[in-house]
């Protein structure tokens, strides 16, 4: 009875395995790249200091009475109040996202750098991944298509039609 289950089981090919094995090759190594970028982003945040955070959150902020200019690198006392206010809200333990929302909630949903991450604005962060996997599925195809395809036996009209142009 096993040798008809083992019989009857569907048989992954050589080509087929080589192509599970990359993928999971694939995977193993966007995990790994994830994994290590957000164990550095979470390292590097909490070893910023007060300064460093407060500039950092200041660049993605506009300033409010500029045009074009963050609130990091403007002079405008309305700046300098942005900066306050950032400095003043980390000492009391607020994140990015909280100073973000008081900031918004202040001086309206332009302030911000940075489109939000999520719904119609998420496209902004979505689309551009989306077109890069795309291509590269594109590009995929292309290759496989233009891969040289093994020769086909030559039929006996063929090979004789072959040895007449070869003589003629």
């Amino acid at each position: 009875m096993g040798e008809e289950s083992a019989a009857t089981a569907p048989r992954i090919t050589h080509k087929g395995a080589r192509r599970w094995r990359l993928g999971l090759v694939w995977l193993a190594m966007v995990v790994a790249l994830g994994v290590a970028f957000g164990y550095d982003a979470l390292a590097s945040h909490h070893r910023q200091s007060l300064d460093q955070q407060v500039a950092a959150i200041a660049n993605q902020v506009r300033c409010p009475s500029c045009e074009d200019e963050t609130a990091e690198n403007s002079a405008t006392q309305t700046a300098a109040a942005v900066r306050a206010a950032i400095r003043q809200r980390l000492l009391v333990g607020q994140g990015q996202a909280q100073i973000e929302a008081y900031l918004e909630s202040r001086y309206g949903p332009s302030i911000l750098l940075r489109p939000p991450a999520g719904g119609l604005s998420g496209l902004v962060w979505v689309l551009p991944v989306a077109a890069a996997v795309a291509a590269l599925g594109g590009l995929a195809v292309a290759f496989r298509r233009w891969r040289p395809s093994p020769a086909a036996p030559l039929s006996d009209e063929e090979r004789a039609l072959l040895d007449r142009a070869r003589r003629g």
